[in-house]
């Protein structure tokens, strides 16, 4: 065999190891948009975002509190969040005196407020730190997100996650496991500053008051430009006023109707989808007959 044709068989099966856990990722757009509008409530209510993880998912931590500290994009709001691994004198002493296990669980107990938002990240979804500070995290009243990864334990069951959202990189290679987590949390970033800007883009799932939607203007869809809310690059929540064939919808954006995509979604008439770059990523309110 040819180096060539080796390399095209490596590079084929690099890309094929990546499909289905990206396709995996899609489908869990709605699970990732519910856990940003609960995280938009927090930082809403002033809180911040505490994040942890071990190594790389150290690094990854660090990361997402610098994207939410100081947004790249310009005009994007400034959110808090530290990452607890960032101070090494802290994490040592406390490794040291009381053990790796309580590492982050520790710096909790003195940082967190009860509207704080803990997200811990994990490959394979056994880091004892990472479990034990989300465990404590809950019983101080925090919002809890874990972001994971599928690698198979070594023996037995999974250890039991206690998160309120719970996103999984459905890979047992850790690698892509990381490249998913990567995707996960810019996303997290992204929607959770939609649902800081659009506050009633989410209707709680408890609430049980009668709502109304603006009727839809049957129009035609305009050419992407300058009027095309749903071709941006930031997400934007709007109405399916019709399905059309090909996995095609008309959705109402509040200023028009247009045309979008929603292939990755299970969406109907008069939902509220997410969209972005024309293609809807999440249903986040459901049509509810009568209500």
């Amino acid at each position: 065999m040819s180096v060539a044709t080796t390399m095209q068989l490596a590079l084929r099966d690099a890309f094929l190891r990546r499909d289905s856990p990206g396709h995996a990722l899609a489908r869990d757009s709605t699970p990732i948009a519910e856990a940003c509008q609960a995280m938009a409530d927090r930082f809403r209510r002033g809180g911040k975002l505490i994040v942890f993880g071990n190594g790389g998912a150290g690094a990854d931590a660090a990361h997402i509190a610098v994207e939410f500290m100081h947004p790249v994009i310009v005009g994007k709001r400034a959110l808090p969040a530290l990452a607890l691994s960032n101070d090494a004198a802290t994490m040592t002493a406390i490794g040291a005196r009381e053990g790796l296990t309580e590492t982050f669980a520790h710096q909790l107990t003195q940082w967190a407020a009860p509207h704080d938002i803990a997200l811990g990240i994990s490959r394979d979804g056994r880091c004892a730190n990472v479990l034990r500070a989300l465990h404590t995290a809950r019983d101080l009243g925090l919002l809890t997100v874990a972001l994971l990864g599928n690698v198979p334990p070594p023996q037995g069951e999974r250890p039991r996650i206690d998160a309120d959202h719970v996103l999984l990189a459905r890979s047992t290679d850790p690698a892509v496991v990381k490249e998913i987590h990567v995707t996960a949390y810019h996303l997290l970033w992204e929607l959770a500053h939609l649902f800081l800007e659009h506050p009633t883009a989410h209707r709680p799932a408890d609430d049980t008051q009668p709502h109304t939607r603006p009727a839809a203007a049957e129009q035609p869809a305009p050419a992407c430009g300058d009027t095309c809310t749903t071709c941006a690059d930031q997400a934007t929540p709007a109405t399916v006023v019709r399905l059309l064939h090909g996995e095609l919808a008309l959705a109402d954006t509040g200023t028009g109707t247009e045309e979008i995509s929603v292939a990755l979604v299970d969406a109907a008439v008069g939902d509220t989808v997410l969209i972005h770059a024309g293609e809807a990523i999440a249903v986040i309110t459901k049509d509810i007959p009568g209500a």
